[in-house]
């Protein structure tokens, strides 16, 4: 007959009252008998109970699951120079309408600005579009009035543009780029009027004031990525002038009335104008890390300035011919803008993006092919 071994409290209980009955047969149980019986199950439970948790303690614990990795973050930069950043509140950059004539000179600020576009407007001559992000000075100017070609050049940066006044179509262009734009009036006192030079020459922007004055916290930041490409000085790359240029220690961009020039110090472009080298009214030399000059056209407005003068528009949607000037040595690469909006691209013989030294850049919009380098 086939034997289950089951040891349960109750089956052993039974099995030991059968035994009992087998051992005394014809009798009842005894009180002695009963007492000895309910050790004997309490003694069996005891030890089922101690099985069970010896099989719990046994249970090896899984083990803990090793901590994410996580890659270390890049140190912060700032978009329009490339170079670190410490200060990461947000703020807009700003670019100013900052006139180049003789009465002009030494211009204020121009030693702080991220980046400086010259574009050509009556006469020949030319004037600055100073975009300010890094650096907020409380002295920029002289500044002068709007061109059509300004929201063009300032849009991508998504901030404010700041001007004396202008012809009010060319004011509308300002605010349809989707830009915000301030003249004299509108910037509520953060342009103001020096004594140090005369008028027209002496309405001069302060962009801490400016922040007070119209806030700061409903506009954006230039986009990130840059705007531009930099070179990684931790890869130890090469600006691209340096990699595939050639050498050169001067730069001539020949506007009608202006020879806007650059020489290269040993560390960075010296500007001139006219042959003269430039400084700030802080006595700062204007000099500046990259050269770009972009190789365009001009076209008539229609419009006329106080003196009759034919106001200009500077192309500068499509593509062409570019100059890169970085490090003691100049490329030639294309330029492309898709749109007003869009940033301005530069890009090499193979299609790839144009790297860039890190830090401030100063870029001719030259309406004629008249560029030199030696």
């Amino acid at each position: 007959m086939a034997v289950t071994w089951d040891n349960t409290a109750e089956n052993v209980a039974n099995k030991v009252v059968c035994a009992g009955r087998s051992n005394v047969p014809g009798t009842r149980h005894t009180a002695g008998f009963n007492k000895i019986l309910a050790v004997f199950v309490a003694f069996w439970t005891m030890l089922g109970m101690l099985g069970l948790s010896a099989c719990a303690n046994s249970t090896p614990e899984p083990e803990k699951a090793p901590p994410p990795t996580t890659q270390p973050e890049e140190p912060a930069s700032w978009p329009l120079t490339g170079l670190p950043r410490e200060d990461l509140t947000p703020h807009p950059a700003v670019a100013v309408k900052v006139e180049n004539t003789v009465a002009a000179r030494p211009q204020s600020g121009l030693e702080d600005a991220d980046i400086v576009f010259e574009e050509q407007v009556e006469g020949g001559m030319t004037r600055y579009n100073a975009v300010f992000h890094t650096h907020t000075p409380e002295e920029i100017g002289p500044v002068r009035s709007v061109r059509p070609m300004d929201p063009c050049i300032a849009a991508p940066f998504g901030g404010m543009l700041v001007y004396s006044g202008g012809v009010p179509v060319y004011e509308s262009r300002v605010q349809d780029s989707g830009l915000l734009g301030f003249n004299e009036d509108q910037a509520l006192g953060a342009l103001y009027r020096v004594k140090f030079r005369a008028m027209p020459h002496n309405l001069y922007l302060s962009i801490p004031k400016l922040y007070e004055k119209v806030g700061k916290d409903h506009t954006i930041e230039p986009d990130a990525p840059p705007i531009f490409d930099f070179v990684n000085p931790d890869l130890g790359e090469p600006p691209t002038a340096i990699s595939s240029g050639t050498p050169a220690n001067t730069l001539a961009a020949r506007f009608p009335s202006l020879v806007a020039g650059y020489t290269w110090t040993g560390s960075r472009w010296q500007r001139s104008d006219g042959g003269v080298a430039a400084s700030a009214r802080s006595g700062v030399p204007l000099q500046t890390d990259n050269v770009v000059v972009v190789l365009t056209s001009i076209v008539d407005t229609g419009a006329k300035d106080a003196a009759g003068a034919a106001v200009p528009e500077t192309v500068l949607t499509g593509s062409g011919t570019a100059y890169v000037a970085s490090g003691g040595s100049v490329a030639q690469v294309t330029w492309s803008k898709d749109s007003e909006g869009s940033p301005l691209l530069l890009t090499d013989s193979a299609g790839q993006p144009v790297l860039l030294n890190r830090g401030t850049t100063w870029i001719e919009l030259l309406p004629n092919t008249n560029f030199s380098f030696q």
